[in-house]
């Protein structure tokens, strides 16, 4: 079926016609108790030529019959039922590789969308590869706590995919782009999330655009997979800042790997970053990271001067390992996807 033309009930031929089709990705695992709620807020969204395709990771509660039940009432929504849990990356990667749409809007299952989401996020994308927009934090009964993903994250857009080593500023459900970043951006490489890697590939492929809108109500509860308020307290064990510090390289060394002009600067600190592993004093990354500080670390709030970064690096490795074998001993680091 073409992905300009897909049928759906009661709307306006003249305007399906005209409208891409937008795949939602959404990815389910035993979330029966927000799950229609945001059914209903995708099936309400304006902009109307759409198909979902839910791809059940092998729930044990109420949350396939619901979608189940939901396919019978809509023709644009699809379940699918996975065999197996697959976890939360490779499930979204399933239910991506799915779609034919146009765009790609990735969902969870305990959010609720606003009616216009859709609608202005494809105004907003232009010749863009990917654009996101902002959200409202909201409790487990959906009342406001009046804060947004913009007052904990700084949201940028642009076309520069070093700024990903750092962090991420644009969450999956969040997102939409177009679905041939989809041959770009799988498999995900270990060291970033999903929407982590799409956001880094889309910038060096065209470039990612921020919609200064709150158009999703995120959900905070106890069941979230991540939690931008509650995950800053991390257990630490021995050889934590090593591994944190060797997940930083690793990003670099996939970062350097995407297309663009970019990628000599990212190889150059890769390189720098490397090296000071092995070093008692790493001068050279410090001035490195004093020149380019801004850039590297622009997603990083609040941000810190340029000194006050380039200080942090000056010691090498294997000095600090002198000082704190318990942080910077080298050990296997976690897969942080």
């Amino acid at each position: 079926m073409s992905a300009l033309g897909r049928a759906f009930p009661e709307d306006d031929m003249s305007e399906r016609a005209i409208q891409p089709l937008i795949s939602i990705a959404l990815c389910t695992y035993n979330g029966a108790p927000y799950l229609r709620e945001q059914l209903e807020s995708l099936l309400a969204q304006t902009y109307r030529n759409i198909e979902i395709i839910a791809v059940d990771d092998h729930s044990a509660d109420d949350t396939l019959a619901i979608l189940k039940e939901y396919e019978r009432r809509d023709a644009r929504l699809r379940a699918v039922a996975n065999s197996e849990n697959l976890g939360f990356r490779k499930n979204f990667e399933y239910a991506m590789s799915l779609c034919v749409g146009v765009f790609v809007a990735p969902c969870d299952q305990d959010d609720v969308w606003l009616p216009d989401k859709l609608r202005l996020l494809i105004d907003a994308i232009g010749d863009h590869a990917l654009a996101y927009c902002d959200s409202e934090f909201v409790d487990e009964r959906g009342r406001s706590l009046n804060n947004a993903m913009s007052e904990n994250v700084v949201m940028v857009s642009t076309n520069d995919p070093t700024i990903f080593a750092a962090g991420n500023c644009v969450s999956g459900h969040a997102m939409l782009f177009r679905r041939e970043l989809l041959e770009r951006a799988l498999p995900v490489p270990d060291g970033f999330y999903y929407d982590w890697w799409l956001a880094a590939v889309g910038s060096s492929t065209g470039g990612i655009i921020y919609c200064d809108r709150q158009l999703v109500k995120y959900r905070l509860h106890d069941s979230n997979v991540t939690d931008v308020l509650r995950s800053r307290s991390v257990a630490r064990q021995r050889g934590y800042r090593w591994v944190q510090l060797h997940e930083f390289r690793r990003r670099l060394e996939h970062l350097a790997a995407l297309p663009g002009d970019r990628s000599p600067f990212i190889a150059r600190l890769r390189d720098l970053w490397t090296a000071r592993e092995e070093q008692w004093l790493s001068l050279a990354l410090a001035l490195f990271i004093f020149r380019h500080a801004p850039r590297v670390f622009l997603l990083r709030k609040p941000a810190r001067g340029r000194l006050k970064y380039a200080l942090q690096f000056t010691i090498g490795l294997r000095l600090k390992r002198l000082s704190n074998r318990y942080g910077y001993v080298p050990g296997t680091p976690t897969d942080t996807a």
